[in-house]
Protein backbone atom coordinates (compact mmCIF):
# COMPACT_ATOMS: atom_id res chain seq x y z
CA UNK A 1 0.00 0.00 0.00
CA UNK A 2 1.43 3.36 -0.86
CA UNK A 3 1.75 6.13 2.19
CA UNK A 4 1.01 9.64 1.48
CA UNK A 5 2.55 12.56 4.48
CA UNK A 6 0.43 15.86 3.91
CA UNK A 7 2.60 19.30 5.10
CA UNK A 8 -0.55 21.84 6.26
CA UNK A 9 1.50 25.13 6.16
CA UNK A 10 -0.98 28.93 7.08
CA UNK A 11 -4.54 28.75 8.34
CA UNK A 12 -7.01 27.27 10.24
CA UNK A 13 -8.38 27.00 6.32
CA UNK A 14 -6.00 24.60 5.28
CA UNK A 15 -6.23 22.19 8.59
CA UNK A 16 -9.48 22.02 7.57
CA UNK A 17 -9.11 21.51 3.79
CA UNK A 18 -5.89 19.24 4.86
CA UNK A 19 -8.66 17.15 6.34
CA UNK A 20 -10.44 16.71 3.24
CA UNK A 21 -7.37 15.86 1.10
CA UNK A 22 -6.58 12.87 3.71
CA UNK A 23 -10.05 11.60 3.11
CA UNK A 24 -9.75 11.69 -0.94
CA UNK A 25 -6.21 10.30 -0.44
CA UNK A 26 -7.40 7.10 1.44
CA UNK A 27 -10.28 6.18 -0.73
CA UNK A 28 -7.62 6.27 -3.14
CA UNK A 29 -5.69 3.24 -1.32
CA UNK A 30 -2.99 5.73 -0.05
CA UNK A 31 -2.18 5.36 3.96
CA UNK A 32 -1.41 8.02 6.04
CA UNK A 33 2.53 7.83 7.65
CA UNK A 34 5.09 9.58 8.85
CA UNK A 35 7.01 12.09 6.37
CA UNK A 36 10.69 9.52 5.94
CA UNK A 37 8.12 6.56 5.29
CA UNK A 38 5.66 8.52 2.66
CA UNK A 39 5.91 7.70 -1.11
CA UNK A 40 3.65 10.94 -1.51
CA UNK A 41 4.04 14.56 -0.27
CA UNK A 42 1.16 16.75 -0.29
CA UNK A 43 2.06 20.51 0.39
CA UNK A 44 -0.57 22.03 1.56
CA UNK A 45 0.96 25.77 1.42
CA UNK A 46 0.66 29.42 2.09
CA UNK A 47 1.79 32.14 -0.01
CA UNK A 48 0.74 34.50 2.92
CA UNK A 49 3.80 34.81 4.15
CA UNK A 50 7.71 34.27 2.22
CA UNK A 51 8.96 31.89 5.24
CA UNK A 52 6.10 29.45 4.52
CA UNK A 53 7.09 29.83 0.73
CA UNK A 54 10.79 29.48 2.00
CA UNK A 55 10.37 26.66 4.01
CA UNK A 56 8.42 24.27 1.63
CA UNK A 57 11.27 25.34 -1.20
CA UNK A 58 13.36 23.13 1.71
CA UNK A 59 11.04 20.21 2.18
CA UNK A 60 11.55 19.77 -1.96
CA UNK A 61 15.36 19.83 -2.30
CA UNK A 62 14.72 16.84 0.62
CA UNK A 63 11.96 15.04 -0.68
CA UNK A 64 13.58 15.03 -4.45
CA UNK A 65 16.94 13.33 -3.60
CA UNK A 66 14.44 10.57 -1.93
CA UNK A 67 12.48 9.99 -4.94
CA UNK A 68 9.34 11.22 -3.08
CA UNK A 69 6.00 12.14 -5.58
CA UNK A 70 5.49 15.89 -4.94
CA UNK A 71 1.77 17.49 -5.31
CA UNK A 72 1.66 21.32 -4.00
CA UNK A 73 -1.95 22.54 -3.20
CA UNK A 74 -3.40 25.53 -1.38
CA UNK A 75 -3.19 29.28 -0.86
CA UNK A 76 -0.14 29.68 -3.99
CA UNK A 77 0.48 32.67 -5.41
CA UNK A 78 0.64 32.12 -9.27
CA UNK A 79 4.15 33.55 -9.54
CA UNK A 80 4.82 30.76 -7.20
CA UNK A 81 2.96 28.06 -9.17
CA UNK A 82 5.20 28.83 -12.07
CA UNK A 83 8.48 28.49 -10.03
CA UNK A 84 6.86 24.87 -8.95
CA UNK A 85 6.15 23.72 -12.13
CA UNK A 86 9.72 24.97 -13.49
CA UNK A 87 10.73 22.55 -10.93
CA UNK A 88 8.51 19.68 -12.05
CA UNK A 89 6.34 20.10 -9.10
CA UNK A 90 2.83 19.66 -9.90
CA UNK A 91 -0.04 21.98 -8.61
CA UNK A 92 -3.88 21.61 -8.01
CA UNK A 93 -6.21 23.72 -7.29
CA UNK A 94 -7.78 22.97 -3.66
CA UNK A 95 -11.34 23.47 -5.68
CA UNK A 96 -9.56 20.83 -8.04
CA UNK A 97 -9.40 18.11 -5.15
CA UNK A 98 -11.59 15.70 -6.98
CA UNK A 99 -9.34 15.27 -9.75
CA UNK A 100 -6.33 14.45 -7.83
CA UNK A 101 -6.58 10.78 -9.03
CA UNK A 102 -5.67 12.39 -12.50
CA UNK A 103 -3.16 14.02 -10.90
CA UNK A 104 -1.86 10.99 -9.50
CA UNK A 105 -2.12 9.08 -12.63
CA UNK A 106 0.21 11.92 -14.53
CA UNK A 107 -2.95 13.39 -17.01
CA UNK A 108 -3.50 15.98 -15.22
CA UNK A 109 -3.19 19.69 -16.33
CA UNK A 110 -1.44 20.78 -14.32
CA UNK A 111 -0.98 24.63 -15.69
CA UNK A 112 -5.24 25.36 -15.71
CA UNK A 113 -6.17 28.52 -13.49
CA UNK A 114 -9.66 29.00 -12.96
CA UNK A 115 -12.65 30.46 -10.65
CA UNK A 116 -13.00 28.84 -7.44
CA UNK A 117 -16.03 26.57 -6.22
CA UNK A 118 -17.04 24.33 -3.82
CA UNK A 119 -16.84 20.85 -5.27
CA UNK A 120 -14.45 19.74 -2.81
CA UNK A 121 -16.81 20.80 0.15
CA UNK A 122 -18.83 17.16 -0.73
CA UNK A 123 -15.92 15.22 1.01
CA UNK A 124 -16.04 14.25 4.15
CA UNK A 125 -13.25 15.39 6.04
CA UNK A 126 -10.57 13.12 8.13
CA UNK A 127 -10.89 14.37 12.01
CA UNK A 128 -7.98 14.00 14.44
CA UNK A 129 -7.88 16.16 17.47
CA UNK A 130 -10.72 17.53 19.79
CA UNK A 131 -11.52 20.51 17.63
CA UNK A 132 -13.53 20.22 14.44
CA UNK A 133 -12.96 23.11 11.34
CA UNK A 134 -16.35 23.78 9.56
CA UNK A 135 -15.59 26.02 6.36
CA UNK A 136 -18.94 28.66 5.90
CA UNK A 137 -17.26 30.44 3.24
CA UNK A 138 -13.88 30.67 1.09
CA UNK A 139 -12.14 33.52 -0.69
CA UNK A 140 -12.46 37.70 0.04
CA UNK A 141 -13.32 40.57 -1.30
CA UNK A 142 -11.60 43.00 0.38
CA UNK A 143 -8.28 43.15 -1.41
CA UNK A 144 -6.06 44.50 1.35
CA UNK A 145 -3.12 46.13 0.06
CA UNK A 146 -0.77 43.56 1.69
CA UNK A 147 -2.40 40.12 1.17
CA UNK A 148 -2.51 37.55 -1.38
CA UNK A 149 -5.72 35.64 -0.61
CA UNK A 150 -8.02 37.27 -3.02
CA UNK A 151 -5.07 35.95 -5.71
CA UNK A 152 -4.96 32.50 -3.88
CA UNK A 153 -8.35 31.28 -2.68
CA UNK A 154 -10.43 33.88 -4.94
CA UNK A 155 -13.39 35.60 -4.40
CA UNK A 156 -15.88 35.31 -1.80
CA UNK A 157 -18.20 32.11 -2.14
CA UNK A 158 -20.38 31.18 0.54
CA UNK A 159 -21.57 27.65 1.55
CA UNK A 160 -25.36 26.44 1.69
CA UNK A 161 -26.62 27.55 4.87
CA UNK A 162 -28.09 24.01 4.86
CA UNK A 163 -24.89 22.51 4.61
CA UNK A 164 -23.00 23.74 7.21
CA UNK A 165 -26.21 23.04 9.85
CA UNK A 166 -25.66 19.36 9.04
CA UNK A 167 -21.79 19.04 9.46
CA UNK A 168 -22.58 20.92 12.34
CA UNK A 169 -24.87 18.09 13.35
CA UNK A 170 -22.69 15.51 12.47
CA UNK A 171 -20.00 17.00 14.58
CA UNK A 172 -22.02 16.84 18.13
CA UNK A 173 -23.42 13.52 17.34
CA UNK A 174 -19.68 12.00 16.88
CA UNK A 175 -18.95 13.63 20.05
CA UNK A 176 -17.29 17.20 19.16
CA UNK A 177 -17.23 19.17 21.84
CA UNK A 178 -15.94 23.00 20.36
CA UNK A 179 -16.21 23.78 16.30
CA UNK A 180 -14.95 26.62 14.55
CA UNK A 181 -16.58 28.20 11.76
CA UNK A 182 -14.33 29.66 9.06
CA UNK A 183 -13.92 32.03 6.57
CA UNK A 184 -11.72 34.70 5.32
CA UNK A 185 -14.35 37.45 6.44
CA UNK A 186 -17.00 35.10 8.22
CA UNK A 187 -18.98 38.84 8.76
CA UNK A 188 -19.70 38.42 4.24
CA UNK A 189 -21.13 35.17 4.56
CA UNK A 190 -23.95 35.68 1.87
CA UNK A 191 -26.30 33.71 3.69
CA UNK A 192 -26.91 36.37 6.49
CA UNK A 193 -24.33 35.37 9.05
CA UNK A 194 -26.46 36.19 12.21
CA UNK A 195 -28.84 33.84 11.06
CA UNK A 196 -26.28 31.06 10.61
CA UNK A 197 -24.78 31.87 14.14
CA UNK A 198 -28.49 31.84 15.88
CA UNK A 199 -29.37 28.67 13.88
CA UNK A 200 -26.05 26.76 15.16
CA UNK A 201 -26.37 28.40 18.98
CA UNK A 202 -30.23 26.47 18.62
CA UNK A 203 -28.93 23.27 17.77
CA UNK A 204 -29.02 20.46 20.97
CA UNK A 205 -25.92 18.97 22.05
CA UNK A 206 -23.05 19.96 25.01
CA UNK A 207 -20.74 22.22 22.34
CA UNK A 208 -19.54 25.55 22.23
CA UNK A 209 -18.62 27.00 18.84
CA UNK A 210 -16.47 29.84 17.68
CA UNK A 211 -15.70 31.62 14.46
CA UNK A 212 -12.69 33.32 12.54
CA UNK A 213 -12.19 35.69 10.83
CA UNK A 214 -13.72 38.92 11.26
CA UNK A 215 -12.95 42.24 9.54
CA UNK A 216 -13.78 45.18 11.69
CA UNK A 217 -15.18 47.57 8.61
CA UNK A 218 -18.46 45.38 8.51
CA UNK A 219 -19.16 44.68 11.88
CA UNK A 220 -22.42 46.46 12.68
CA UNK A 221 -24.95 46.56 15.76
CA UNK A 222 -26.84 43.85 14.37
CA UNK A 223 -24.49 41.25 14.91
CA UNK A 224 -22.99 42.52 17.63
CA UNK A 225 -26.46 42.22 19.14
CA UNK A 226 -26.56 38.59 17.95
CA UNK A 227 -23.23 38.18 19.88
CA UNK A 228 -24.53 39.10 22.72
CA UNK A 229 -27.23 36.78 23.03
CA UNK A 230 -25.29 33.58 21.83
CA UNK A 231 -25.35 31.16 24.64
CA UNK A 232 -22.68 28.16 23.18
CA UNK A 233 -20.01 30.81 21.75
CA UNK A 234 -16.67 31.08 23.64
CA UNK A 235 -17.19 34.95 23.64
CA UNK A 236 -13.46 34.68 22.16
CA UNK A 237 -13.57 37.40 19.24
CA UNK A 238 -10.45 37.43 16.92
CA UNK A 239 -11.05 41.11 14.78
CA UNK A 240 -7.75 42.02 13.30
CA UNK A 241 -6.58 45.71 13.62
CA UNK A 242 -3.18 45.25 11.52
CA UNK A 243 -2.31 49.01 12.46
CA UNK A 244 -3.07 51.34 15.06
CA UNK A 245 -2.41 54.39 12.51
CA UNK A 246 -4.18 55.92 10.27
CA UNK A 247 -2.01 56.17 7.36
CA UNK A 248 -0.93 52.92 7.52
CA UNK A 249 -4.78 51.43 7.81
CA UNK A 250 -5.29 53.76 4.36
CA UNK A 251 -2.35 52.23 2.31
CA UNK A 252 -3.29 48.67 3.70
CA UNK A 253 -6.70 49.44 2.52
CA UNK A 254 -8.43 48.47 5.51
CA UNK A 255 -11.48 50.45 5.34
CA UNK A 256 -11.49 51.81 8.95
CA UNK A 257 -9.29 54.11 10.99
CA UNK A 258 -7.95 54.04 15.08
CA UNK A 259 -10.87 56.00 15.92
CA UNK A 260 -13.52 53.64 14.14
CA UNK A 261 -11.84 50.45 15.63
CA UNK A 262 -11.64 51.96 18.91
CA UNK A 263 -15.35 53.05 19.24
CA UNK A 264 -15.98 48.81 17.67
CA UNK A 265 -14.26 47.28 20.15
CA UNK A 266 -15.77 49.53 23.25
CA UNK A 267 -19.26 48.78 22.10
CA UNK A 268 -18.46 44.91 22.01
CA UNK A 269 -16.91 44.87 25.64
CA UNK A 270 -19.98 47.15 26.71
CA UNK A 271 -22.10 44.78 25.06
CA UNK A 272 -20.44 41.76 25.51
CA UNK A 273 -19.41 40.45 28.92
CA UNK A 274 -16.37 38.56 29.48
CA UNK A 275 -15.09 39.13 25.71
CA UNK A 276 -11.82 38.25 25.42
CA UNK A 277 -10.05 39.84 21.96
CA UNK A 278 -6.97 38.23 20.36
CA UNK A 279 -6.33 40.52 16.75
CA UNK A 280 -3.63 40.03 13.91
CA UNK A 281 -1.15 43.24 13.45
CA UNK A 282 1.81 43.56 10.83
CA UNK A 283 4.84 45.67 11.41
CA UNK A 284 7.49 46.98 9.16
CA UNK A 285 5.01 47.91 6.42
CA UNK A 286 6.12 50.27 3.36
CA UNK A 287 6.90 53.68 4.78
CA UNK A 288 5.69 52.52 8.43
CA UNK A 289 7.66 55.25 10.54
CA UNK A 290 8.85 54.77 14.55
CA UNK A 291 5.98 57.47 15.14
CA UNK A 292 3.51 55.45 13.32
CA UNK A 293 4.51 52.50 15.24
CA UNK A 294 3.96 54.00 18.25
CA UNK A 295 0.98 54.26 17.70
CA UNK A 296 -0.14 50.67 17.02
CA UNK A 297 1.64 50.30 20.45
CA UNK A 298 -0.65 53.12 22.10
CA UNK A 299 -3.60 51.54 20.58
CA UNK A 300 -3.11 47.83 21.78
CA UNK A 301 -2.13 49.17 25.33
CA UNK A 302 -6.04 51.00 25.49
CA UNK A 303 -7.32 47.97 24.38
CA UNK A 304 -5.35 45.15 25.89
CA UNK A 305 -5.44 42.23 23.44
CA UNK A 306 -5.48 38.79 24.84
CA UNK A 307 -3.87 37.77 22.55
CA UNK A 308 -2.10 39.41 18.70
CA UNK A 309 -0.70 37.26 16.09
CA UNK A 310 2.10 39.71 14.71
CA UNK A 311 3.38 39.36 11.54
CA UNK A 312 6.94 41.39 10.16
CA UNK A 313 5.95 42.55 6.45
CA UNK A 314 7.23 40.69 3.48
CA UNK A 315 6.08 42.07 0.07
CA UNK A 316 3.69 39.55 -1.90
CA UNK A 317 4.11 39.54 -5.66
CA UNK A 318 0.67 40.99 -7.60
CA UNK A 319 -0.99 42.84 -4.39
CA UNK A 320 -0.97 46.64 -4.16
CA UNK A 321 1.84 46.67 -1.68
CA UNK A 322 4.37 45.04 -3.43
CA UNK A 323 4.61 48.31 -5.43
CA UNK A 324 5.90 50.26 -2.45
CA UNK A 325 9.49 50.49 -1.45
CA UNK A 326 9.67 47.67 1.24
CA UNK A 327 11.92 50.28 3.03
CA UNK A 328 11.76 49.54 7.07
CA UNK A 329 15.06 47.21 7.62
CA UNK A 330 15.27 43.84 8.47
CA UNK A 331 16.14 44.19 12.17
CA UNK A 332 14.15 47.30 12.82
CA UNK A 333 11.22 44.92 11.79
CA UNK A 334 12.00 42.16 14.64
CA UNK A 335 12.73 45.21 17.21
CA UNK A 336 8.58 45.85 16.71
CA UNK A 337 7.90 42.75 16.39
CA UNK A 338 9.87 41.68 19.79
CA UNK A 339 7.81 44.94 21.26
CA UNK A 340 4.66 44.10 20.61
CA UNK A 341 5.41 40.64 21.42
CA UNK A 342 6.85 41.40 24.93
CA UNK A 343 3.69 43.57 25.56
CA UNK A 344 0.59 41.41 24.30
CA UNK A 345 1.64 37.86 24.52
CA UNK A 346 4.09 37.74 27.36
Amino acid sequence: MKKYYILTLGCQMNVSDSQRIATKLEELGYKSAPEKEADLVVVNACSVRQKAVDRIWGGIKKWQKSGKKIIITGCVLKEDQKKFNQKGIDFIKISDLTKIDHILRQNFNTSQYGSIHLNYFHIKPKISGKIIYIPIMTGCDNFCSYCAVPYTRGREVSRPMENIIREVKNATKNGFKEIWLLGQNVNSYKSDFSKLLKAVDKLPGNFKFNFISSNPHDMGDELIKTFSKLKKWTRELHLAMQSGDDEILRKMNRKYNSKQYLKLVSNLKLKIKNLKLSTDIIVGFPGETKIQFNNTVKICKKIGFKKAYIAQYSPRPGTASAKLKDDVPADEKKRRWQILDQMINK
